[in-house]
């Protein structure tokens, strides 16, 4: 067949099948789409990126030693697996719209994959440093349900007063050596240790509304012996749903309020 029989079937074709070609605004429609969605994709990633780095900065490292033998078992059992998969389904959403740019194919995947990431990573930093992170944590403590079991594990690994583990807000004014604390199931405990030793620490350190998280051990019925206490920065919000605020009478009565933006992280020993 030669390239005139070839060009007229090719016509004949078009007319039987009454073929248009498309106008150009589909394909610029379709461009804009695509770098739309991936530009929203990086921006959602990112947002998931600055609570990670939240999460991360104040997962309590400090306390490792006193809650497990090995940082890496501190480590997997803290780890925010929510938001590392969230941003990951982003990540891979921003990848593929790119591939699929105008010019996108021209590029190894691998490169494209890493363009990707260090730009999640570098806008996540930089909502971080903005303090998003912070206010992602803090919305969703006061409104998701399965807030512990989902956004932030934190809750309910400190949650765990067997293993010597507490976490809870701070119901009562704090005397010379303990203190009540009411944990997120409404139970309130009486905190037992020593402040005399802890005059490097700022006064207020402990006060009246506050949420914190204790290293320690049971003494007694509704009793806990604090080793350690260290200010709770991500699940702050959490302590001031309304059903929990109920829960705290004793709080509530001596009209307490809840400072959710996050002190600068602090801990103090007891011995």
């Amino acid at each position: 067949m030669d390239e005139k029989e070839f060009e007229q079937k090719l016509v004949d074709k078009i007319q039987a099948d009454n073929l248009s070609p498309k106008p150009r605004w589909h394909f610029l429609l379709k461009n804009y789409v695509i770098w739309v969605a991936g530009l929203l994709a990086l921006l959602t990633g990112a947002l998931a990126v600055s609570v990670i780095i939240y999460l991360l900065r104040y997962n309590g490292w400090e306390m490792q030693e006193g809650t497990h033998k090995s940082l890496i078992e501190f480590f997997l059992l803290t780890l925010p697996y929510f938001w590392i998969v969230f941003s990951g389904i982003f990540i891979f959403i921003l990848y593929y719209n790119l591939k699929h740019t105008k010019k996108g194919y021209r590029y190894p995947a691998y490169l494209i994959v890493l363009v990707v990431i260090l730009a999640s990573i570098i806008l996540g930093g930089a909502f971080y440093s903005l303090g998003i992170g912070q206010k992602i944590d803090n919305i969703l403590g006061e409104r998701a349900p399965f807030y512990g079991q989902v956004f932030n594990r934190q809750i309910t690994f400190w949650f765990n007063p067997d293993e010597g583990r507490l976490v809870g807000i701070i119901s009562s004014e704090v005397e010379a050596d303990n203190f009540d604390l009411v944990d997120p199931s409404g139970n309130v405990w009486k905190i037992l240790g020593r402040r005399d030793e802890l005059n490097h620490l700022p006064p207020d350190f402990l006060r009246l509304g506050e949420p914190v998280n204790i290293i320690g051990s049971v003494v007694a019925e509704s009793q806990f012996k604090a080793d350690v206490i260290r200010l709770l920065v991500p699940g702050r919000g959490f302590f001031s749903r309304p059903n929990i605020r109920e829960r705290h009478e004793k709080c509530l009565r001596s009209n307490c309020q809840l400072l959710l933006p996050p002190p600068p992280p602090a801990m103090m020993i007891i011995k």
